[in-house]
Protein backbone atom coordinates (compact mmCIF):
# COMPACT_ATOMS: atom_id res chain seq x y z
CA UNK A 1 0.00 0.00 0.00
CA UNK A 2 2.82 2.39 0.85
CA UNK A 3 4.51 1.53 -2.45
CA UNK A 4 1.31 2.28 -4.37
CA UNK A 5 0.89 5.57 -2.53
CA UNK A 6 4.49 6.52 -3.26
CA UNK A 7 4.12 5.73 -6.97
CA UNK A 8 0.85 7.71 -7.13
CA UNK A 9 2.50 10.71 -5.46
CA UNK A 10 5.49 10.51 -7.81
CA UNK A 11 3.16 10.43 -10.82
CA UNK A 12 1.36 13.54 -9.61
CA UNK A 13 4.64 15.40 -9.19
CA UNK A 14 6.16 14.41 -12.55
CA UNK A 15 4.40 17.06 -14.73
CA UNK A 16 5.55 19.84 -12.39
CA UNK A 17 9.15 18.66 -12.47
CA UNK A 18 9.13 18.30 -16.26
CA UNK A 19 7.63 21.77 -16.77
CA UNK A 20 10.58 23.36 -14.95
CA UNK A 21 13.34 20.97 -16.00
CA UNK A 22 14.81 23.43 -18.51
CA UNK A 23 15.38 26.25 -16.05
CA UNK A 24 17.13 26.25 -12.67
CA UNK A 25 14.88 27.90 -10.11
CA UNK A 26 15.05 30.74 -9.70
CA UNK A 27 16.95 32.04 -12.73
CA UNK A 28 19.40 34.79 -11.78
CA UNK A 29 19.02 37.77 -14.13
CA UNK A 30 21.82 40.33 -13.97
CA UNK A 31 21.07 43.96 -14.76
CA UNK A 32 22.33 47.49 -14.28
CA UNK A 33 20.13 50.56 -13.87
CA UNK A 34 19.47 51.63 -17.48
CA UNK A 35 16.05 53.11 -18.23
CA UNK A 36 13.90 52.42 -20.12
CA UNK A 37 15.20 48.84 -20.43
CA UNK A 38 15.65 48.00 -16.73
CA UNK A 39 15.30 50.47 -13.87
CA UNK A 40 13.52 51.17 -10.60
CA UNK A 41 10.22 53.00 -10.79
CA UNK A 42 9.86 56.09 -8.64
CA UNK A 43 7.87 55.29 -5.54
CA UNK A 44 6.88 56.84 -2.26
CA UNK A 45 9.40 56.55 0.56
CA UNK A 46 7.50 53.83 2.41
CA UNK A 47 6.96 51.61 -0.66
CA UNK A 48 9.50 49.06 -1.89
CA UNK A 49 11.36 49.79 -5.11
CA UNK A 50 9.80 48.19 -8.19
CA UNK A 51 11.99 46.99 -11.06
CA UNK A 52 10.48 47.70 -14.45
CA UNK A 53 11.43 48.45 -18.05
CA UNK A 54 10.96 47.22 -21.60
CA UNK A 55 13.48 44.36 -21.30
CA UNK A 56 12.20 43.36 -17.85
CA UNK A 57 8.57 43.17 -18.98
CA UNK A 58 9.48 41.27 -22.14
CA UNK A 59 11.60 38.76 -20.23
CA UNK A 60 8.99 38.26 -17.51
CA UNK A 61 6.31 37.57 -20.13
CA UNK A 62 8.44 34.92 -21.85
CA UNK A 63 9.57 33.25 -18.61
CA UNK A 64 5.96 33.08 -17.45
CA UNK A 65 5.11 31.19 -20.63
CA UNK A 66 7.94 28.76 -19.80
CA UNK A 67 6.80 28.42 -16.18
CA UNK A 68 10.22 29.68 -15.03
CA UNK A 69 10.90 31.89 -12.02
CA UNK A 70 13.49 34.68 -11.93
CA UNK A 71 15.29 36.83 -9.40
CA UNK A 72 16.96 40.07 -10.50
CA UNK A 73 20.48 40.93 -9.34
CA UNK A 74 21.73 44.51 -9.75
CA UNK A 75 25.38 44.65 -10.85
CA UNK A 76 27.58 46.83 -13.07
CA UNK A 77 27.32 45.63 -16.67
CA UNK A 78 30.89 44.35 -16.75
CA UNK A 79 30.17 42.18 -13.70
CA UNK A 80 26.97 40.88 -15.32
CA UNK A 81 29.05 39.65 -18.27
CA UNK A 82 31.63 38.17 -15.92
CA UNK A 83 28.84 36.39 -14.04
CA UNK A 84 27.55 34.86 -17.26
CA UNK A 85 31.04 33.63 -18.05
CA UNK A 86 31.53 32.13 -14.58
CA UNK A 87 27.99 30.75 -14.23
CA UNK A 88 26.89 32.90 -11.27
CA UNK A 89 24.41 34.75 -13.55
CA UNK A 90 21.96 32.94 -15.83
CA UNK A 91 20.57 35.71 -18.05
CA UNK A 92 21.51 39.21 -19.20
CA UNK A 93 19.20 41.59 -21.04
CA UNK A 94 19.54 44.05 -23.93
CA UNK A 95 22.85 42.77 -25.30
CA UNK A 96 24.56 43.02 -28.66
CA UNK A 97 26.26 39.94 -30.08
CA UNK A 98 30.00 39.66 -30.53
CA UNK A 99 32.37 36.71 -30.84
CA UNK A 100 33.85 37.14 -27.36
CA UNK A 101 30.43 36.99 -25.73
CA UNK A 102 29.54 34.03 -27.92
CA UNK A 103 32.35 32.11 -26.26
CA UNK A 104 30.50 31.87 -22.93
CA UNK A 105 26.86 32.72 -23.71
CA UNK A 106 23.99 31.58 -25.89
CA UNK A 107 21.92 34.31 -27.56
CA UNK A 108 18.18 34.44 -28.00
CA UNK A 109 16.52 35.55 -31.19
CA UNK A 110 16.35 39.33 -31.50
CA UNK A 111 13.67 41.07 -29.46
CA UNK A 112 14.52 44.76 -29.90
CA UNK A 113 15.77 46.81 -32.89
CA UNK A 114 18.91 48.31 -31.34
CA UNK A 115 20.36 51.57 -32.61
CA UNK A 116 23.15 53.89 -31.44
CA UNK A 117 23.55 57.44 -32.78
CA UNK A 118 25.79 60.46 -32.31
CA UNK A 119 24.40 63.04 -29.86
CA UNK A 120 25.60 66.65 -30.12
CA UNK A 121 24.87 70.08 -28.66
CA UNK A 122 21.76 71.58 -30.20
CA UNK A 123 23.78 74.69 -31.09
CA UNK A 124 26.40 72.70 -33.02
CA UNK A 125 26.38 72.17 -36.78
CA UNK A 126 28.41 69.36 -38.35
CA UNK A 127 28.35 68.66 -42.08
CA UNK A 128 30.01 65.23 -41.91
CA UNK A 129 27.80 62.34 -42.95
CA UNK A 130 29.66 59.55 -41.15
CA UNK A 131 31.54 59.03 -37.89
CA UNK A 132 34.88 58.22 -39.56
CA UNK A 133 34.98 61.59 -41.32
CA UNK A 134 33.76 63.39 -38.20
CA UNK A 135 36.61 61.94 -36.14
CA UNK A 136 39.15 62.48 -38.92
CA UNK A 137 38.27 66.19 -38.80
CA UNK A 138 39.45 66.32 -35.20
CA UNK A 139 36.22 66.19 -33.22
CA UNK A 140 36.23 64.64 -29.76
CA UNK A 141 33.91 61.78 -28.85
CA UNK A 142 32.50 60.27 -25.68
CA UNK A 143 31.55 56.60 -25.49
CA UNK A 144 30.03 54.55 -22.70
CA UNK A 145 32.57 52.30 -21.02
CA UNK A 146 32.08 48.58 -21.76
CA UNK A 147 29.30 49.27 -24.27
CA UNK A 148 29.48 47.58 -27.67
CA UNK A 149 28.95 49.70 -30.81
CA UNK A 150 29.94 47.18 -33.47
CA UNK A 151 33.29 46.25 -34.98
CA UNK A 152 33.58 49.24 -37.32
CA UNK A 153 32.94 51.75 -34.54
CA UNK A 154 35.28 49.88 -32.20
CA UNK A 155 38.04 50.16 -34.80
CA UNK A 156 37.42 53.92 -35.12
CA UNK A 157 37.58 54.28 -31.33
CA UNK A 158 40.96 52.50 -31.32
CA UNK A 159 42.27 54.52 -34.27
CA UNK A 160 41.30 57.86 -32.75
CA UNK A 161 41.90 56.89 -29.11
CA UNK A 162 43.44 60.29 -28.31
CA UNK A 163 40.11 61.94 -29.22
CA UNK A 164 37.88 59.48 -27.39
CA UNK A 165 36.98 59.22 -23.70
CA UNK A 166 35.14 56.25 -22.18
CA UNK A 167 32.99 57.13 -19.16
CA UNK A 168 29.36 56.53 -18.13
CA UNK A 169 26.29 58.00 -19.82
CA UNK A 170 25.71 60.88 -17.43
CA UNK A 171 29.35 61.91 -17.47
CA UNK A 172 29.06 62.14 -21.24
CA UNK A 173 26.04 64.44 -20.90
CA UNK A 174 27.98 66.80 -18.63
CA UNK A 175 31.14 66.75 -20.73
CA UNK A 176 29.16 67.60 -23.86
CA UNK A 177 27.26 70.48 -22.24
CA UNK A 178 30.54 71.91 -20.87
CA UNK A 179 32.24 71.62 -24.26
CA UNK A 180 34.80 69.03 -23.17
CA UNK A 181 33.67 66.72 -25.99
CA UNK A 182 31.91 67.45 -29.28
CA UNK A 183 29.53 64.51 -29.17
CA UNK A 184 28.85 61.12 -27.65
CA UNK A 185 27.38 57.82 -28.78
CA UNK A 186 24.10 56.85 -27.16
CA UNK A 187 21.19 54.45 -27.53
CA UNK A 188 18.25 55.89 -29.43
CA UNK A 189 15.79 54.78 -26.73
CA UNK A 190 17.78 55.11 -23.51
CA UNK A 191 19.48 58.46 -24.15
CA UNK A 192 16.25 60.52 -24.29
CA UNK A 193 15.28 59.03 -20.90
CA UNK A 194 18.62 60.02 -19.40
CA UNK A 195 18.55 63.52 -20.87
CA UNK A 196 15.01 64.06 -19.61
CA UNK A 197 16.03 63.01 -16.10
CA UNK A 198 18.97 65.44 -16.19
CA UNK A 199 16.90 68.30 -17.66
CA UNK A 200 18.99 68.43 -20.85
CA UNK A 201 16.48 67.56 -23.58
CA UNK A 202 16.59 71.12 -24.92
CA UNK A 203 20.39 71.19 -25.13
CA UNK A 204 21.36 67.85 -26.68
CA UNK A 205 19.99 66.33 -29.89
CA UNK A 206 20.78 63.36 -32.17
CA UNK A 207 22.81 63.89 -35.35
CA UNK A 208 21.39 62.42 -38.55
CA UNK A 209 24.49 60.36 -39.43
CA UNK A 210 24.16 56.58 -39.03
CA UNK A 211 26.49 55.00 -36.47
CA UNK A 212 25.43 51.49 -35.49
CA UNK A 213 22.22 49.60 -35.95
CA UNK A 214 21.76 45.97 -34.94
CA UNK A 215 19.15 44.01 -33.04
CA UNK A 216 19.63 43.22 -29.37
CA UNK A 217 19.22 39.91 -27.57
CA UNK A 218 18.94 38.13 -24.25
CA UNK A 219 22.14 36.31 -23.25
CA UNK A 220 22.20 32.94 -21.46
CA UNK A 221 25.14 31.47 -19.58
CA UNK A 222 26.43 28.32 -21.29
CA UNK A 223 27.45 27.00 -17.88
CA UNK A 224 23.89 27.22 -16.58
CA UNK A 225 21.41 26.89 -19.45
CA UNK A 226 21.12 24.36 -22.26
CA UNK A 227 20.50 24.68 -26.01
CA UNK A 228 17.11 23.08 -25.29
CA UNK A 229 16.24 26.00 -23.00
CA UNK A 230 17.29 28.50 -25.69
CA UNK A 231 15.14 26.70 -28.28
CA UNK A 232 12.11 26.74 -25.98
CA UNK A 233 12.74 30.40 -25.07
CA UNK A 234 12.96 31.42 -28.75
CA UNK A 235 9.72 29.58 -29.52
CA UNK A 236 7.91 31.54 -26.82
CA UNK A 237 9.64 34.77 -27.86
CA UNK A 238 8.39 34.38 -31.44
CA UNK A 239 4.82 33.84 -30.23
CA UNK A 240 5.08 36.73 -27.77
CA UNK A 241 6.33 39.18 -30.42
CA UNK A 242 3.30 38.34 -32.53
CA UNK A 243 0.92 39.42 -29.77
CA UNK A 244 -0.56 42.80 -29.01
CA UNK A 245 1.06 42.57 -25.56
CA UNK A 246 4.53 43.05 -27.08
CA UNK A 247 3.39 46.08 -29.10
CA UNK A 248 1.81 47.66 -26.03
CA UNK A 249 5.00 47.26 -24.00
CA UNK A 250 7.17 48.66 -26.79
CA UNK A 251 4.97 51.71 -27.32
CA UNK A 252 4.83 52.43 -23.58
CA UNK A 253 8.59 52.79 -23.28
CA UNK A 254 9.34 54.23 -26.71
CA UNK A 255 6.77 57.02 -26.37
CA UNK A 256 7.48 57.84 -22.74
CA UNK A 257 10.93 59.18 -23.60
Amino acid sequence: MRLKLFCWTLWLLTPLVSANSLCPSPLRVGYDNWPPYHYYAKAVATAPKVLQGFAVEALNAILQRLDCQATYVELPWKRVLHGLDQGSIDIAMEAYFNDERGRYAWFSDAYNPGRSVLWIRKSSVYSESDLATWLANGHTLGVTKDYYYGTETAELVRRYAAQVSAVNDRQNYGKLVRGRIDGFLGDILATPWGLKEEGLVDLIVPHAMPVYEAPTFFMFSKKRLSPAFVKAFNRELTEFRATNEYDVIWRRYAHAS
